[in-house]
């Protein structure tokens, strides 16, 4: 009698657990047959292109079963043929945190439409690095090629400036080793004021300068240059002793992308991704970078030389091209460098971060690295003053004294370039900005 009395409290509550975990079980098998019913009816309205329906029913089925894959995936499509991108990284991200591939496609796909081609190329290369398939290297690739084909219409070096209006290359300041491109004032001390012909001899695409050395890419995209090669920052194998006039062609694969470089030093960013480096430290040729497989921005200031990888690592060189590089950001979609301005960038997250800092306006969030504006940032730019910021639907916007002023042009990219924060307009023209001021400099050419 003992025995039995013994036996009940145990052989009791397992019974009761047996009969709880079969309940269980079987909730768990009808809540996820529901939420499939409801992830198939989300199907046929995203088929039919009944966004909102679509977007009803996969929200039901993720109420049921959050770890429905095709659920997430079916509504993030929905949001995005909606058009509410802002949406779709939120839905996703437990899909992405995994690896998932259709997640980073669609994903790239959402923040192309939202014009963050910055994002979507930082996004295709972890794609790229999950999956290793031929389409997804070809969307990286595309996303690559629309970062690298920003325009460039203005150029200041140590003392000369390049412009490009109408197509054509205009230099003013100093052409004491032939910076200007020009035989005009060779080898003396005086100063060309005004914007005229530069001579170059074919069309131009973009305009850099490094040092006393001016650089154009033309629309084959091969790379000219004129000024100082004492350094040997030409690649041409020699360095010439007197300065010369004129423009040399350094390549002629038509596969440059970008330029920069220090006094004597010379970077060049090659369509492919690539980076290569000629100058100081006797490298009379142009050699490849083999720290990076795939760049797609670069800039410089006086003496430092920043490159933004592919997969979103933002580095900074102060030494030789192979060992000087020091990694100085994660998760960067776009970033500006410049004597007067120093460094900025903008996470994917959306941050405006500053290595000098700057005032914000009140209403912006205080995030771990930086602040986070009311709206999408797509491209910045500092000179020393303030910042001009492009938003996702090419809107400019200047920052000054912690105060944010919207202008009334649209713009395609910005930059800083010397004294300046430089903004290209849809239409084919570009401002130069001083953002203390509530007007772009006016930016006028001597035609002879």
């Amino acid at each position: 009698m003992k025995q039995s009395v013994k036996k009940l409290p145990i052989v009791l509550p397992l019974a009761l657990l047996a009969v709880l975990l079969l309940g269980a079980a079987v909730t768990t098998r009808l809540s996820r047959d529901t939420a499939a019913a409801h992830t198939d009816l989300g199907q046929k309205y995203l088929n039919s292109m009944d966004y909102s329906g679509a977007v009803a029913e996969f929200m039901q089925s993720l109420s049921l079963d959050p770890t429905n894959e095709e659920a997430r995936l079916g509504l993030a499509e929905a949001y995005l043929a909606m058009e509410e991108t802002d949406l779709v990284p939120q839905v996703l991200q437990p899909l992405t945190e995994n690896g998932n591939p259709e997640a980073y496609r669609v994903l790239a796909e959402s923040q192309s439409q939202a014009q963050d081609t910055g994002g979507a190329l930082v996004t295709a290369q972890t794609l790229v690095e999950t999956t290793d398939e031929e389409e997804d290297y070809a969307l990286r690739d595309e996303l690559l090629q629309q970062v690298l084909a920003e325009p460039r219409s203005y150029a200041a070096g140590v003392d000369q400036r390049l412009a490009v209006v109408d197509g054509a290359v205009y230099s003013a300041g100093s052409n004491a080793l032939g910076q200007l491109g020009t035989g005009a004032n060779l080898a003396t001390n005086t100063v060309q004021e005004e914007l005229l012909p530069a001579g170059f001899p074919g069309g131009s695409g973009r305009v850099y300068c490094a040092g006393r050395t001016s650089y154009v890419v033309d629309t084959a995209g091969n790379l000219w240059a004129s000024g100082e090669n004492r350094w040997g920052q030409m690649g041409l194998s020699y360095v010439p002793t007197n300065p010369q006039s004129g423009w040399t062609q350094l390549t002629d694969s038509g596969d440059v992308a970008a330029v920069a470089g220090t006094v004597g030093s010379l970077y060049v960013l090659k369509t492919d991704g690539s980076l290569w480096y000629a100058g100081q430290g006797s490298v009379l040729e142009l050699r490849r970078v083999p720290v990076f497989s795939a760049v797609s921005s670069i800039a410089s200031d006086s003496s430092r030389t920043a490159a933004l990888t592919a997969g979103g690592e933002l580095y900074i060189n102060e030494g030789g091209p192979d060992a000087g590089w020091t990694r100085t950001a994660r998760e960067v979609k776009t970033f500006s460098l410049s004597e007067n301005g120093g460094l900025v960038w903008v996470t994917l997250d959306n941050q405006v971060c500053s290595e000098r800092g700057f005032s914000v306006p009140e209403d912006w969030t205080q995030g771990e690295e930086g602040s986070y504006p009311g709206f999408t940032v797509r491209d910045l730019a500092a000179d020393g003053r303030g910042l001009l910021l492009l938003d996702g639907e090419g809107g400019l916007w200047r920052l000054y004294d912690g105060r944010l002023y919207q202008q009334d042009e649209t713009a395609r990219a910005v930059y800083a370039a010397g004294d300046y924060a430089v903004a290209e307009l849809e239409g084919g023209t570009f401002q130069l900005w001083d953002l203390s001021r509530v007007q772009p400099e006016t930016v006028t050419v001597t035609l002879a």
